[in-house]
């Protein structure tokens, strides 16, 4: 099983287990994670790799998504930061 790729805007949440990121999107065009959860499947604490890309940095970093039963965003993940790959 291919591990997903998901743009996270680490500004909504610093991807920690006590404030996880919400603003997650996935594909071309990037479209709200929650919108695709069915289509991709996807479960409570599974792996994922995030990533941030603007013209100026780049990196990906280990993760694993929550899911939440609350007003907003559903799906949220937790970065592990140890696991950080600067790509530029």
């Amino acid at each position: 099983m291919t591990t997903l790729r998901i743009y996270a805007d680490f500004n909504s949440g610093a991807g920690t287990d006590e404030d996880p990121c919400w603003c997650l999107r996935y594909g071309s065009p990037l479209r709200p994670l929650d919108e695709l959860a069915d289509d991709l499947d996807l479960r409570d604490g599974m792996p994922v790799l995030l990533y941030y890309e603007d013209p100026s940095e780049e990196f990906e970093v280990s993760a694993v998504l929550i899911k939440r039963d609350v007003l907003g965003p559903q799906w949220r993940a937790c970065a592990d930061w140890t696991t950080i790959h600067r790509i530029k």
